[in-house]
């Protein structure tokens, strides 16, 4: 029908169109050619301007707007340029604006108001416009000077200046918060050009010239040179007639500031400007693309349905034209008919006419439906691309299937496992994965996506931010393992030390918990049960939760709650209860997974809730910025709830679009739908950008909440190292609460504008809070551990540096494995000692921190050039190397920590003072050294809640007596109640008390509180049930310390350690701290302060030499004193200084030094000693420090080189002055052998004996801390992925000697860690076969019976002497045999180990095997030795020569018999008492004739010249014996004098000892009263590690020289070297 209604003009018009449709597309091409080239051409001007605003942005900081604030009466145009800026922000309106709706009376609105009162979105100036709704109808007025110089002639001049005043105060009180306000100007929205309406405001204060160009007529900004700075001032002058307005080098000429803030704006101005045609030709760019993609689809359209209505028309034209149509000729009848049927067709045109029209309708409703479906498929393309991607990454099984398996792993196995095994875990798990062939994710989980995010939706996500909870990663995962429901067949046994997880709950359930400890938990189960509450236990003992029939049903039907539907019963304990399925359950505990006994870790969930330092980071910054910035936090408050509705909106949005597009209407037929398509996009696109305003809202509060992370920074540091801290001692728990309380007191008490005073005060009042709970010798391995990790928080620790501090062979090992290493052949590997002098071991650590440590390879190598072995040498023997700079001015270059491990190489001998010098190098002096109690502060830091816990380890009496001291000066009244662990009775009665004294507001001591462990489990209870306490009332408690002590109450208490210090310097100044005024003003003798000094250093001295072992004391444990015994020697001194005149009243009446002595020696220290050599050691000790000469200003101890500070003989006296006088000392100066009066001694390998082992003690567990420590990448656990096995026993590692070995008290002060692991690792692994195969022929052979019957036969039969040496055989017989099977039974088991090892393998043989793989003597040999055994690290090899040499003396006294074998060998016995025992009843036996029966018989010792191997014959009367070692002092054999041991030697072997027996009347020395002052009674022990029962007393002097000083030296013998 269309062919057949065609016309002429429609062929016309068809033709016509076809041709202007062809000329448009060729004219669409040419145009997107040009103006793509405009694009180009517009973005790479548009760059210039960008970097010329990224210029001037970044000199516009807070020092600017500070100077600018501080004007008091600014030049005029610094305040036109204020209002500019405040106008760009959107804070002010332009002033023509005040010219039409307020004329010349308005004023400078006060639209910062919500700056001073509460902070506003940063976001503000940028996202909306400031002139929106009042700049409607008004004219542009932006470049009219005219009207802006009419405006000011308005005004006289005395009402401008003080309007000008007024609005520059309003304008000080918006820059008052500089921070804001420089966010604000950064946070302008330029980046598309800034709002027309504010540019027109902006612009009108800056002119344009008509010679210049740019938007001041100074010309572009980027014309100026270099674009580092303003236009030069002297070009332009100061007020410009020409323009009248703003301009760069007036404003520069007025102020630096303000003419930066004006390039500032220019530049935004002008970027603004160059972006309108850039945004023209995009729009026209996209408009050209439109049109001529609809042209090609109209195009494609008609040749896909074949039409070409032109061609049809020619072919029909030219047929006509070849066959005319003849004429026809009509007549009159014919025109009816011809009248009918134009009438028919005049019908069926006027009905086509009405389908055309009806067509036309429809094509353009269909044309408009293109249009909207056009314009929606356009506007969806980018969630198009977004949902592909989706689909994309989501359609493939194999793909989800990768992440599913990871999450599944993950939730299944990870949850008890600490951080670092997580991701070893993870990273194991995932290779499993790629290796069985499934295809990896784009998104793979815990790579490019969190378990979080691939469990949760971003909603969901968003919420937990709203519950205040932690989102950093450690806690999103811990998250993830409690919020898990049908994946979880378990309750949840939550491990958290730190006791934080209760707090994440209460805000997870949104306070919907029943929260109740373990131990007082009674009818709150079945409760909760029949109520379907959810129940979170605390603080359970896992052990008895194993075992509780309570929770026998429960923990086995967690799947029970979670499907059912309707109540159901179950059996609780004895009884049945009906349980609602809501029912939740959680446990909690505070020790580790490991701890959890198998039998409940099998039902239950076990999880650790841990918390790496980042956490604590995040967690510690968002509570600053609430408790010092509560605006910012309740606006991001706002902005995250803004934001959830937001996400929850376009997840609505989202879901509805896609269910529309999803369904069967086509949109080309629906225009209902396509409108409704656009209106969800449309409000989809307004979400997005809300979401966007809050995107920029929230980083301007990141970047304020930045500028205090150093704060967080600091306190998680703190926390961190103190929470390890439960790694060395259990006692040392510390809750999360606990520390939040120090952190928010440092905070309130310091400056928060100054960063560096808050983080100050935070570290040292963290530091003190903890130290206090802290034995003495764990208080420096914290304060090295708090320093360590304080220079690795700013980034001045490298890899591998904290274990070379531990043992330099650990840290080597370590920086191997993470390849940090030079290689094998460079110079520095090659090296060889460069100088004689240096020991092996200093030269090997020195190569080692070269090798492996870039920052001392230079160093290394320059060593051994020209003029560098003196200052090496200087330093190796310098007595303080760690107070001397370090050669080649190495201090000046090197951090602290840079330093010490130089030290540490070099000088291992002075770690400790190493280490202290570090730790006061980093943190400074406070803290090293006592932490003394101060009580009044720590009752200012508790609460009637909060317990007080005074703890000791033997001094009981201390904390009474600070509790008594305590309650008399704040004037309250105090109650002692004793604990004994009497039952329910003493309970009650203590809970009577307390309830009482929490009225009345008095003090109550619970002491010996370790005795009633169930009442201190319901301490927290009793202390919260009474409502209103009286504020003044606290609860004390005395406890000793042990690991029995409930973790709860460690950890809402105020810990302090009470224990005297055991470092001489902090024990002197202890207890000048206690001393009272008085005390010292008792006597105006000069004598009486250095008394006082020297009784504290005698105090001090007693228990240092208990430190030192058997080298100080034979019962060190009875000489750990007190300070009780301090106070009573000071009593005694201060009665016996009294100022008493004389009866004629000309003077004072003398001291009795010994009436002080005797007192001291008898009473007060001496009634404690049960041992007389201790006695005699004491009485010389006390009469070296108590007497005329000792307290004269002349007086120096000997060897010490230590002299009573001068502060002690000043004529005023007073406590600070001495205490600083003290804290002046070099630390641990004073913590050496010389300075209790014995000397250095070493053994005959290098081993000290006389060594305290605190870097033993401290290093090898700060290795134990480092280990528990999760991997940085400074800290580095590659060398050992896997923990080792826990050991028990001493470290392998020695810390600072450079023997292969330790002395057994050294190597026992030491814990097994990975440095010890590593030696053992790196040691020459021997096989027990093998060590088995090679003692064996070593062992002695010893004897037959028969062949030791016949010998004894023939030196005399049946003697007391050979029944002697009968049982000393039997015994050495008894040994070898035990030995030889011991050996032969693990020989034949390692060659035919089927059916021997297991459990049918005797606990004594493992025993004695692992001490020979560990290269120890087995102990079960040991036993059998008896006295004469040897420590059990001594050389194997050594011990099998010596029973090899003492078999041999057995032999050759079978075969000479006693009266023909001329010397014996005391320490070949194994009960030499029994030799002496016989030498004295045979003198009995001969002298019985001649004394009384009452007089006692002694020996008679001389120490002859000779050898043993000079004598040849017996002596006539007595023994000739050898093998006796001397300790303490030397004897010279060729003049036979007792002399002082040199410094760092070991035991002097004496010659022949002649020995007598004889009636104590005839003893020549008891005879000679000087020769008796003058011998010393020497005593012989078996050895120094034996109980002290010596084996005889042997006679030693020195002419002139008096017994006493040999007594002082602590002077000893041994038969054995050891």
């Amino acid at each position: 029908m269309f062919t057949e209604e065609e016309d002429e003009y429609d062929k016309q018009f068809e033709l016509l169109r076809e041709a202007n449709l062809k000329s448009r597309q060729v004219k669409i091409e040419e145009e997107l050619v040009t103006f793509r080239k405009k694009v180009v051409d517009c973005r790479s001007s548009l760059q210039q301007s960008k970097e010329q605003v990224f210029h001037w942005k970044s000199k516009v900081d807070r020092a600017c707007i500070e100077r600018l604030r501080s004007f008091q009466n600014p030049p005029l145009i610094v305040l036109q340029v204020m209002e500019m800026v405040l106008t760009m922000i959107g804070k002010q309106k332009p002033v023509h604006y005040y010219d039409k709706f307020g004329g010349s009376d308005a004023k400078l609105p006060n639209e910062d108001a919500s700056l001073i009162s509460g902070r506003q979105s940063t976001s503000s100036g940028a996202s909306k416009s400031p002139t929106k709704g009042w700049r409607a109808g008004q004219k542009d007025t932006a470049t009219s000077g005219y009207q802006r110089d009419d405006y000011r002639a308005r005004k006289s001049k005395k009402d401008e200046d003080k309007e000008r005043k007024a609005k520059w105060k309003q304008i000080q009180i918006i820059l008052n918060d500089s921070v804001k306000f420089v966010d604000m100007l950064h946070n302008v929205r330029w980046e598309d050009g800034i709002d027309d309406d504010v540019l027109a405001g902006v612009e009108y204060y800056l002119p344009r010239s008509k010679e210049g160009d740019g938007v001041t007529g100074e010309g572009s900004l980027l014309d100026v040179p270099g674009s580092s700075s303003l236009p030069d001032s002297k070009k332009r002058t100061l007020s410009p007639s020409n323009s009248g307005g703003i301009t760069i080098a007036a404003t520069r000429y007025s102020s630096e500031d303000a003419g930066t803030l004006v390039a500032y704006t220019c530049a935004i101005v002008e970027y603004s400007h160059k972006c309108g045609p850039l945004r023209e030709a995009l729009r026209k760019l996209d408009d050209l693309e439109k049109e001529k993609e609809e042209n090609e689809r109209l195009q494609r359209e008609r040749e896909e349905r074949g039409e070409s209505p032109s061609s049809e028309r020619r072919e029909k034209d030219e047929i006509e034209e070849e066959e005319p149509e003849a004429d026809i000729e009509y007549v009159e009848d014919d025109i009816k008919r011809l009248q009918s049927d134009v009438d028919v067709l005049q019908a069926e045109f006027d009905a086509s006419v009405v389908d055309k029209h009806s067509l036309e309708m429809k094509l353009v409703a269909s044309n408009e439906r293109l249009r909207a479906a056009t314009e929606m498929i356009h506007n969806l393309r980018s969630k198009e691309s977004h949902w592909r991607e989706y689909v994309k990454d989501n359609s493939q099984t194999d793909l989800l299937l990768f992440n599913c398996l990871a999450a599944a792993g993950f939730l299944t196995y990870c949850a008890p496992m600490v951080p670092d095994t997580r991701r070893r875990f993870i990273a194991e798990f995932t290779k499993i994965c790629s290796d069985k062939g499934l295809k990896e994710p784009k998104k793979k989980l815990f790579n490019n996506l969190s378990l979080i995010e691939f469990l949760y939706t971003k909603v969901d996500i968003q919420a937990l931010h709203i519950l205040h909870l932690p989102m950093t990663p450690s806690v999103q995962e811990n998250a993830c393992l409690m919020m898990q429901q049908l994946s979880c067949t378990a309750w949840n046994l939550i491990c958290d030390p730190t006791s934080r997880v209760q707090d994440w709950l209460y805000k997870y359930l949104k306070s919907n918990l029943v929260q109740v400890k373990y131990c007082e938990l009674r009818s709150h189960l079945e409760t909760c049960l029949s109520e379907g509450q959810n129940l979170l236990v605390t603080d359970c003992d896992v052990d008895a939760l194993a075992e509780d029939g309570r929770f026998f049903q429960v923990l086995r039907q967690r799947m029970a709650f979670l499907k059912g539907r309707q109540p159901f019963k179950m059996n609780v304990g004895d009884h049945e209860v009906e349980c609602s399925p809501s029912f939740r359950l959680y446990l909690h505990t505070t020790c580790q997974p490991q701890q959890v006994p198998n039998t409940l870790a099998a039902y239950t969930a076990v999880t650790y809730f841990y918390q790496v330092r980042h956490d604590i980071e995040e967690e510690l910054l968002d509570r600053f910025m609430t408790l010092e910035k509560a605006r910012l936090n309740d606006e991001k408050l706002s902005l995250s709830q803004e934001k959830i509705e937001n996400m929850e909106h376009l997840e609505s949005l989202e879901k509805q679009m896609l269910e529309c597009l999803a369904g069967d209407t086509r949109l080309l037929n629906d225009l209902v739908t396509t409108k409704k398509l656009a209106e969800m996009k449309k409000h989809y696109d307004e979400t997005l950008e809300s979401q966007e305003r809050i995107r920029l809202s929230e980083n301007s509060i990141k970047n304020a909440r930045e500028g205090y992370r150093a704060v967080a920074l600091r306190g998680a540091v703190c926390f961190d190292t103190t929470r390890t801290m439960a790694e060395i001692n259990p006692i040392y728990q510390t809750s999360w609460q606990q520390f939040l309380e120090t952190y928010d007191v440092s905070i309130k008490h310091s400056d928060r504008a100054a960063v560096k005073a808050v983080v100050d005060r935070l570290t040292l009042a963290a530091y003190t809070t903890t130290a206090k709970s802290l034995l003495e010798r764990d208080r420096i391995i914290y304060s090295i551990l708090l320093a360590l990790e304080v220079e690795d928080s700013e980034g001045h620790l490298g890899p591998g540096e904290r274990e070379f501090l531990v043992s330099p062979n650990f840290g080597a090992s370590v920086m191997q494995a993470i390849g940090k290493a030079v290689p094998p052949d460079h110079r520095i590997a090659q090296a060889k000692k460069p100088f004689d002098w240096m020991l092996d071991d200093q030269f090997h650590n020195l190569q080692l921190l070269g090798i492996h440590y870039e920052w001392f390879q230079e160093m290394f190598e320059r060593m051994p050039k020209d003029g560098r072995e003196t200052q090496w040498r200087t330093m190796g023997e310098h007595e303080t190397p760690e107070l001397s700079p370090l050669p080649e001015r190495m201090d000046e270059i090197y951090s602290p920590i840079q330093r010490l491990l130089v030290m540490r190489a070099f000088r291992q001998d002075r770690l400790m003072q190493a280490a202290t010098v570090f730790v006061t190098s980093v943190l400074g002096k406070k803290y090293v050294g006592d932490v003394p109690a101060d009580l009044n502060q720590v009752l200012r830091q508790t609460f009637p809640t909060s317990p007080i816990m005074l703890m000791y380890t033997n001094e009981s009496e201390t904390p009474e007596r600070m509790f008594l001291e305590c309650g008399l000066k704040k004037q309250i009244a105090t109650t002692i109640v004793p604990l004994y662990n009497a039952g329910h009775n003493e309970e009650r009665k203590a809970r009577k008390v307390i309830k009482k004294a929490m009225e009345e507001g008095s003090y109550v001591l619970l002491q010996n509180g370790h005795n009633s462990l169930h009442l201190l489990n319901s301490l927290e209870s009793l202390l919260l049930d009474v409502q209103n306490p009286d504020p003044n009332f606290r609860l004390w408690i005395t406890a000793q310390i042990t690991p029995k002590i409930p973790v709860r109450l460690l950890q809402i208490s105020a810990k302090i350690v009470v224990d005297s210090p055991r470092v001489m310097k902090d024990n002197m100044i202890r207890a000048l701290c206690v001393l009272d005024a008085e005390t010292l003003k008792s006597s105006t003798r000069t004598e009486w302060p250095p008394m006082i000094h020297n009784l504290c250093l005698l105090h001090g001295a007693i228990r240092l030499r208990a430190r030192f072992g058997h080298a100080g004391w034979n019962r060190p444990y009875s000489m750990d004193f007190g300070s009780t015994e301090l106070f009573e020697g000071l009593m005694i001194a201060a009665v016996a200084f009294k100022d008493t005149p004389l009866p004629d009243g000309e003077g004072l009446r003398g001291v009795s030094w010994l009436g002080i002595r005797y007192l001291l020696t008898e009473i007060t220290y001496g009634s404690h000693i049960m041992d007389d050599f201790d006695q005699v050691s004491l009485a010389a000790l006390i009469e070296y420090w108590v007497g005329p000469n000792a307290v004269k200003r002349e007086f120096e101890a000997t060897k010490l080189k230590y002299k009573i500070p001068a502060a002690f003989f000043n004529p005023n006296i007073r406590v600070a002055n001495l205490l600083q006088a003290l804290e002046n000392l070099p630390n641990h100066a004073l913590d050496v052998p010389e300075a209790c009066s014995i000397h250095f001694s070493m053994e005959d390998e290098g081993k000290p004996m006389t060594n305290l082992g605190d870097d033993q003690y401290v290093f090898t567990r700060l290795n134990a801390i480092i280990d528990a420590m999760p991997e940085t990448p400074t800290l580095s656990h590659a060398l050992i992925e896997r923990p080792p096995t826990p050991q028990t026993g001493p470290s392998l590692v020695n810390v600072t000697s450079v023997a292969s070995t330790m002395a057994v008290d050294v190597a026992n002060q030491g814990v097994y860690a990975s440095a010890s692991f590593i030696a053992a690792k790196n040691r020459k692994d021997t096989e027990i076969w093998e060590i088995c195969h090679t003692l064996l022929p070593k062992l002695p052979r010893g004897w037959n019976r028969d062949y030791i019957a016949e010998r004894v036969k023939k030196i005399g039969g049946d003697t007391p002497f050979n029944r002697f040496m009968l049982r000393e055989i039997d015994m050495m017989i008894n040994l070898l045999a035990e030995i030889r099977l011991s050996l032969q039974t693990l020989k034949q088991i390692t060659e035919n180990p089927v059916g021997l090892f297991g459990d049918r393998l005797s606990e004594k043989l493992l025993s004695i095997a692992d001490d020979l793989y560990n290269q120890r003597v087995p102990e079960a040999w040991r036993k059998l030795a008896g006295d004469s055994a040897p420590p059990s690290n001594w050389q194997l090899a050594s011990w099998f020569a010596d029973l090899q040499q003492r078999c041999q003396h057995f032999e050759r006294i079978l075969v000479l018999g006693r009266d023909k074998f001329p010397a014996f060998w005391l320490g070949a016995f194994f009960y030499p008492r029994a030799l002496l025992a016989m030498i004295k009843q045979e003198a009995m036996r001969i002298y019985g004739s001649q004394t009384s029966q009452v007089e006692p018989f002694v020996f008679q010792t001389e120490i002859t010249a000779r050898d043993k191997d000079h004598v040849r014959d017996p002596p006539q009367e007595g023994v000739f014996v050898h093998g006796i070692f001397m300790w303490g002092c030397t004897w010279e054999k060729t003049t036979g004098e007792l002399h002082d041991t040199p410094p760092k030697h070991g035991p002097t072997p004496l010659p022949i000892v002649h020995i007598l027996c004889m009636p104590q009347s005839e003893k020549p020395a008891l005879n000679d009263p000087q020769k008796a002052a003058e011998t010393y009674a020497c005593p012989v022990y078996p050895s120094r590690i034996c109980p002290r029962e010596p084996v005889m007393v042997m006679d030693v002097r020195h002419d002139s020289v008096p017994a006493q000083r040999w007594a002082l030296r602590g002077l000893s013998a041994t038969i054995r070297p050891y």
